[in-house]
């Protein structure tokens, strides 16, 4: 019996060996695609919860940045309306002096050359604090994910860096409304105060505005936005601290940041612009009066009009002079100029993009 089993094996020798190889084989294939799906579903889900850590930390910095913007934005609005302040002329002319004309040329430059401050100051904080805030707020997570080592990111270091935007608020502006002045005085310089404006004027005087800001390369606010917005170097520094000081200094000077910056001055000034408009008819803003039960005023036509009326430049400034007399104020309704500008940089797809691109990169 046994010499038959040994036979049968004998025979079967290379079926018994294939099989057992082919079995073996398929035993070991199945362990190793476990062992492999295993290791996959581990990373995907070690992925998904860095994922979402990432994403919960990085609405908390947008929420903080929010914050940031909308505190600075006041002290910063305020400022300007200190360095461009038009009470001492206006005292003048309430007395009605003999240079009266030469007083109304000043209030001419000193009105626009504040609306133009406003727009440029406002686009330029926004970016700047949206850049500097996901800058830190990658590194911090970056730091966060390291268990057991040092920040690289030390309480100190972050004091520093996010303070490097006070340069803009106790030096910087003077610096822009120094150089806006001066292009807005060569702008107006031929514009009569008895020359009559319309809206379509005064878009035409802000495009020139824009032009002859961007037309100087060293000084163009868009272009050279960290010249205004963060000291030409770091009194103190680490060198954590001066990385994030160089990092930040080329994103502000990058091609993507020039293009935003420009996009959103000329949006700027449409604000502005609309602003405007709701003072040229002698109100306030367009306004419905109910006539009777069944019929309300049509305002239509009047707002279309708007785009007809014409006034002495003379008239234009006090409008001019009204919409920038107040700095940010989340709480007025309607916003002035001051919030509408902030409000609309804030919440700019763009910024808000750009900012989402920087953390991205600074946190991966």
């Amino acid at each position: 019996m046994f010499s038959k089993v040994k036979d049968f094996f004998s025979r079967h020798r290379r079926k018994f060996i294939v099989t057992g190889v082919v079995v073996g084989g398929s035993y070991f294939a199945y362990r190793y695609a476990m062992r492999k799906l295993i290791e996959f579903q581990e990373k995907q889900t070690r992925d998904f919860l860095e994922q979402t850590r990432r994403t919960q930390h990085y609405e908390s910095t947008e929420r903080t940045c929010n914050q940031v913007i909308v505190g600075l934005s006041s002290k910063m609005f305020d400022e300007i309306i200190k360095l461009l302040n038009s009470e001492a002329i206006m005292e003048q002319l309430r007395n009605n002096p003999d240079n009266k004309v030469e007083l109304w040329n000043e209030l001419k430059v000193l009105s626009l050359t504040r609306l133009t401050v406003f727009i440029y100051a406002s686009s330029m904080l926004t970016i700047t604090l949206r850049t500097q805030v996901n800058v830190l707020g990658g590194y911090l997570f970056k730091d966060n994910a390291k268990v057991g080592q040092q920040p690289s990111v030390t309480e100190d270091v972050r004091e520093k860096y996010l303070s490097l935007i006070q340069h803009f608020l106790e030096s910087g502006i003077e610096d822009l409304v120094e150089f806006i002045k001066k292009q807005v005085a060569e702008v107006m310089s031929g514009h009569e105060l008895v020359q009559p404006i319309t809206i379509s004027d005064i878009e035409q005087i802000f495009w020139s505005i824009q032009m002859g800001v961007n037309s100087d390369i060293k000084n163009d606010p868009n272009s050279k936005m960290s010249k205004y917005v963060l000291p030409k170097e770091l009194q103190e520094s680490t060198p954590t601290l001066q990385q994030m000081f160089n990092e930040t200094l080329d994103l502000l000077e990058s091609e993507e940041v020039v293009a935003l910056s420009s996009n959103n001055i000329c949006r700027g000034f449409s604000i502005a612009v609309d602003n405007i408009a709701e003072y040229l008819d002698g109100s306030t803003g367009p306004k419905i009066q109910e006539v009777n039960a069944n019929e309300v005023v049509d305002v239509t036509k009047q707002l279309l009009n708007i785009n007809r009326i014409e006034l002495p430049l003379v008239k234009l400034i006090p409008i001019l002079l009204g919409i920038t007399t107040k700095g940010m104020n989340s709480a007025e309704k309607p916003q002035n100029l001051a919030t509408s500008l902030t409000t609309f940089y804030m919440v700019n797809d763009k910024i808000k993009t750009l900012g989402a691109n920087i953390y991205e990169s600074f946190s991966t």
